[in-house]
């Protein structure tokens, strides 16, 4: 550990930091908003909707901040938390090279995973420190020989983690894997000690679902049915055919489809299967020159073709778990297992240069998404403040946005440049009023109120080229016209 602290790291580590308010500079100082961020921004109070969903460790965090967000503190305090989760890993996995270690640092600056991350200023804090806990859970257990931080330490940090976000369990399965694949091909690996691990995972789940339940309890919440949450348990562990499947369809759709990151734009499908063939390759070689036995090399072609599973394992313990990039953090360790195995300066070569284009694609996207969603902001500021003003004389009457802004054409004109077309408002009728209610006390200052839901469904079938008018006594504001 000591050599990791020298001075030359630490100043990998403050490039890292300035690299990451130049690239997510628009955070700081533009308007940014996300259907999540409008309904939460600046003050959140939520937390009975976060406790519904089993995560009582927001509504911890929620009590230290006294509910504010404040989006330039949270954003730099996850900054300091990126850098750290970069430490911790590098030094877990053993990274000795400058040059590894310089594209790593890039990793966690470019990822697509981190910018999205960063999106959710209200709770980009408890989200980063629940993916280092996940990551220092393992890293005390290994690194570590008081019995307190070998095992009581790595049970809190695990239910912490979980806590705040139960994807997050992908995370530190996958950590936990990569780094039992790492000591197995050194012939280092403690089948023991691998155990005792898992059964720490299995104490920290249990741990966390009585304190789940004991706080819906005390606060009198129900478990929600969001991404069907209210069936963690048996239920779907008796779905673990069809979640396996589930598992290597996912696996396919982050890296070869648009489902989960816009992939096919700037081709990054190819990108990410040049990757895996050198990959591939040089495990291969490592695997053969091995002194390992015959049955420890089935065994470690076994855990890697299951590499799948293990990243998306939250699916097996919540149903209907849609997988998006604020739930991919564990995508994010593979990097930091697969790149020392790159022994032949060949392949290494290939390797870095293949990164090198994926780190410029990750690069345009994040700027692509912050730029539209700028854009975004600006339109629905600009419709929004035209019906005031129009109708200035007339704000007792109730307001209705119909329709969302979708762009269509290249990855700068897109809504969400590297996620999704999805607009700020959402669909569902009581998110959207919340949303338009929400948006025009912070922007203007103005309670305005939202019409009836049947006149917004009546709209919804009859859109027309105007942007501002009126219907049955309610102002409409006609987002369609974006389209």
């Amino acid at each position: 550990m000591k050599k990791m602290i020298g001075k030359k790291e630490n100043i990998l580590y403050i490039v890292m930091f300035f690299l990451l308010v130049i690239v997510h500079f628009p955070i700081l100082t533009k308007n940014l908003l996300t259907a999540d961020v409008l309904l939460n921004n600046s003050y959140y109070n939520g937390y009975s909707w976060e406790l519904s969903l089993g995560r009582f460790g927001l509504f911890g965090i929620g009590l230290l901040k006294s509910y504010l967000s404040v989006s330039t503190i949270e954003t730099f305090l996850s900054f300091l938390l990126i850098g750290i989760i970069t430490y911790l890993l590098m030094n877990l996995f053993e990274i000795d090279s400058k040059v590894q270690k310089l594209f790593l640092v890039l990793l966690m600056v470019l990822s697509p995973i981190i910018s999205s991350t960063l999106l959710f200023t209200y709770c980009s804090v408890p989200y980063l420190l629940a993916f280092l806990c996940g990551i220092l859970s393992l890293f005390l257990f290994y690194k570590t020989k008081k019995w307190t931080t070998r095992f009581l330490l790595p049970i809190f940090l695990m239910v912490i983690s979980l806590s705040m976000y139960q994807a997050y369990l992908s995370l530190i399965v996958t950590v936990f894997v990569c780094y039992q694949l790492k000591l197995l091909l050194a012939k280092k690996i403690s089948y023991q000690e691998c155990g005792i691990y898992v059964l720490l995972m299995l104490t920290s789940m249990i741990v966390y679902f009585m304190g789940m339940k004991i706080t819906q309890l005390l606060f009198h919440v129900s478990m929600a049915s969001y991404s069907n949450a209210s069936s963690i348990g048996i239920n779907t562990i008796l779905d673990i055919p069809h979640k396996l499947i589930e598992s290597y369809q996912l696996f396919f759709q982050m890296f070869f489809t648009n489902e989960i990151e816009k992939n096919t734009y700037l081709g990054n499908p190819i990108l990410y299967s040049g990757i895996g063939i050198l990959f591939l390759i040089s495990f291969g070689i490592t695997l053969w020159k091995s002194k390992l036995s015959w049955k420890e090399k089935v065994l470690s072609c076994i855990i890697l073709f299951l590499f799948p599973v293990f990243l998306n394992c939250v699916i097996f313990v919540i149903a209907e778990a849609k997988l998006q990039l604020l739930m991919s953090s564990s995508y994010l360790i593979l990097p930091f297992f697969f790149l020392p195995y790159l022994k032949d300066k060949k392949m290494m070569v290939l390797t870095f240069l293949f990164l090198g284009v994926l780190f410029r694609n990750y690069l345009i996207q994040d700027q692509a998404t912050y730029l539209t969603l700028e854009n975004t902001y600006k339109a629905y500021d600009t419709a929004i403040r035209s019906a005031i003003d129009t109708h200035i004389n007339e704000l007792d009457k109730p307001f209705i946005v119909v329709g969302n802004i979708h762009s269509e054409g290249p990855i700068a004109n897109m809504n969400y440049g590297y996620i999704a077309d999805e607009g700020i408002f959402w669909d569902e009728y009581h998110l959207r009023k919340l949303g338009f209610e929400r948006f025009c006390q912070q922007e203007y200052g103005l309670t305005l109120t939202f019409g009836d839901e049947e006149i917004y469904e009546e709209l919804l079938d009859h859109p027309t080229s105007e942007l501002i008018y009126e219907y049955k006594d309610h102002i409409v504001i006609n987002l369609y016209q974006y389209i």
